[in-house]
Parts: structure tokens; C-alpha cells; sequence
């Protein structure tokens, strides 16, 4: 269980010539000695933007090592299982998750065996597998892979590693935090909007944004919102009182597909923490921000498309202004998805 963090950060903790996301070291459970599997996880851009002639920013997390956010939290969990001597870890994803885990089992020669659906983009699997990780497709639900995985250890004799159960995930994933925090002129954003399926981007942002909230480094939290596809919303429902339903699975936004999550409880009342929330947008809205985010130069993935389409959503309600500083974040690299975006053009 994630609990309201006690730690807190300010700007003398920094590690002022780390130009990379360990430079936040005294706030995570490893210390900066202990990190031995790195690719140097440089700071990510924050780049200007526009959505309906509003101002924004885009956290480019789809420069990172494997080309998602994943990789912040793979960075810490991989390398606190290097100094306990483990060397075989399973895992079960999405995509982004696995190709995460897989590089940085590679880089620490680890044995890797990464669990994702049937049909998962071969942008992803690719990757996954041309790091030397054992790419297992099974057929049925995000949950149904989810189940698969947890049991490996009797089949595969390794260490479940999954990002969304494993508590330093998001001790890496905070990292994200402190970086616009930085970039932002040491200022709290007013927005932070992020695509949500298990929440672990959420979370990671708000258990950052607090420590240095209880440092006193930024006087307020960002307002914290969670985007969802109108088919697999389970936080919007939730966060408005109504029971869960799922409806249509079948989205562009592959890597939210997850119809529980396993933090839900928790990441809503951070949400809430925040006064923030969560809303839902259908495929046009994703492709139409797909599509406007590219002809500003962004090639993201289509789940990270998602946030940008609630941003859209947020600004038509009035939720986001123009003045504020919102920050959106680009979850994945558009290469994630070659396949399906170019059936998208092909349509046109």
C-alpha cells in the first residue's frame, strides 16, 4: 500500500552535477552508489504545445532509454533486485512495461521473461524480444496476462517483477516530478494530465510533487487528472460514484487497457488530494489529438494521444485555462505503434 509520503526534497538535495533522473537520489530508496544498470536516463524535454489555441507543455517521455515512462520505474526496480543477487525476473505488460524491464535485465544480464496480449503492437514485442527477453503472448484479457505472470515463478523459476504491484515502480516513476519541477523554474505546474490504466503514472507524480511539497520546495500540489477511453473507464466511474462497467475493449489506447486497477482506492483519493479528476475520451477525440500533436512535430503513441485529447476535454469544460501551466505527458514513442498508425493514414 502507498501511503502519504514522509520524505521530503528540497533544491540543496540536489545532486547538482547528475544530469539525470539519480540527480533526486536522496528521496529514493537506493542510494546513488548502489545504481550499477543505467543508460545515463537523462532529464526528458518539456516542449511547448497547443491544444484549442491553449498553451501547454509536453513531457517528452518517449525520449527516455526504451521509449516510454516505463523505463524510470524499470531503473529502480532492476537495480534494487541487482544488489539483492537476483538475476531472473518475469514480468507482465502492456508493451512499454515489458520492453522497459527487458533492456534493463539486458543491460544487467538478467534472464527476462516479459507476458503482454495476443496482438500487442510489433513495435513493442520486437523490441522486447531483440533485447534477449522471452516475449510470451497470451490470449485473453490484461488481467487474464496479469494472472499468467504472477504464476512464472514455478514455470520459469524467476522473480515477478510486476510494475504494477512492485512498490519501488513508482519510486522511480516519481522522478518525472521532480523534473518538471525544475524545468517549470522550481514551480509546481497547476495541471499534471497523464493517460491512466493502472494509475502508476499518477501515483509516481503525486508521491514526487508531495516531497516537495514537505519540503517546502513548491507551495502547492498540481491538480492531478487521470484520462481514460469511454470503453475500459474504471477510475472515471469509479471517482463519480457509479459502479464499473466496461464496455467496448477495442481502442487505439492499447496500453490502458485495464479494467481494474490494482491501486484503484488509492490512486483516486491522491486524485482527489490533488482536485483534480478523472475524464474519458472516445477514439475520434484520441486520433483527433493524435493527429493534431503530430503536425506539431510530437510522433506518439496512440495511448499518450489520450492525454492529450482530455486536455482538449479539460479546456472545453473550462477545467484548464490559458495562462496556466499544464503539463502533458507524451507516455510513449509513436515507433511503439508504427503498425497501427499507418493503417490510420492509410484511411485517409
Amino acid at each position: 500500500m502507498w501511503v502519504k509520503p514522509e520524505k521530503s526534497f528540497s533544491k540543496s538535495d540536489l545532486i547538482t552535477d547528475d544530469f539525470t533522473m539519480w540527480r533526486y537520489s536522496k528521496v529514493y530508496p537506493l542510494d546513488r552508489k548502489s545504481v550499477e544498470i543505467s543508460f545515463n536516463e537523462t532529464i526528458t524535454p518539456l516542449a511547448s504545445a497547443k491544444i484549442a489555441n491553449v498553451n501547454i507543455l509536453a513531457k517528452m517521455d518517449s525520449l527516455m532509454p526504451t521509449g516510454s515512462f516505463k523505463d524510470r520505474g524499470a531503473a529502480m526496480v532492476v537495480n534494487y533486485l541487482n544488489t539483492q543477487g537476483i538475476r531472473s525476473i518475469s514480468e507482465d505488460s502492456s508493451g512499454n512495461g515489458g520492453s522497459a524491464y527487458a533492456a534493463y535485465a539486458a543491460k544487467g544480464n538478467f534472464d527476462c521473461n516479459i507476458f503482454v496480449p495476443a496482438g500487442t503492437s510489433l513495435g513493442k514485442t520486437v523490441q522486447t524480444r531483440l533485447y534477449g527477453a522471452r516475449c510470451l503472448e497470451i490470449e485473453g484479457s490484461r488481467e487474464d496476462v496479469a494472472q499468467v505472470a504472477m504464476n512464472s515463478k514455478e514455470t520459469h523459476d524467476s522473480y515477478y517483477v510486476g510494475h504494477n504491484w512492485h512498490p519501488l515502480f513508482i519510486e522511480g516513476v516519481k522522478s518525472i516530478a521532480y523534473e518538471i519541477w525544475e524545468q517549470c523554474g522550481y514551480l509546481a505546474p497547476d495541471n499534471f494530465i497523464a493517460p491512466a490504466g493502472n494509475g502508476s503514472l499518477l501515483a509516481g507524480a503525486y508521491l514526487g510533487f508531495q516531497e516537495l511539497l514537505n519540503g517546502e520546495a513548491i507551495d502547492k500540489m498540481p491538480r492531478l487528472f487521470g484520462i481514460q477511453t469511454e470503453g475500459i473507464q474504471p477510475f472515471v466511474q469509479q471517482f463519480n460514484g457509479e459502479s464499473i462497467e466496461i464496455g467496448s475493449t477495442d481502442t487505439l489506447a492499447e496500453g490502458i487497457k485495464i479494467q481494474c486497477s490494482s491501486r484503484i482506492d488509492e490512486i483516486i483519493d491522491f486524485v482527489r488530494q490533488s482536485n483534480g479528476g478523472f475524464v474519458s475520451v472516445n477514439e475520434s477525440q484520441i486520433e483527433e489529438a493524435l493527429r493534431s500533436m503530430g503536425k506539431q512535430g510530437f510522433f506518439i503513441e496512440p495511448t499518450s494521444a489520450v492525454a492529450f485529447a482530455g486536455i482538449k476535454k479539460l479546456i472545453d469544460s473550462g477545467d484548464v485555462e490559458d495562462g496556466q501551466i499544464t503539463v502533458g505527458v507524451v507516455t510513449g514513442n509513436g515507433l511503439k505503434a508504427t503498425n497501427v498508425l499507418q493503417n490510420l493514414l492509410a484511411n485517409d
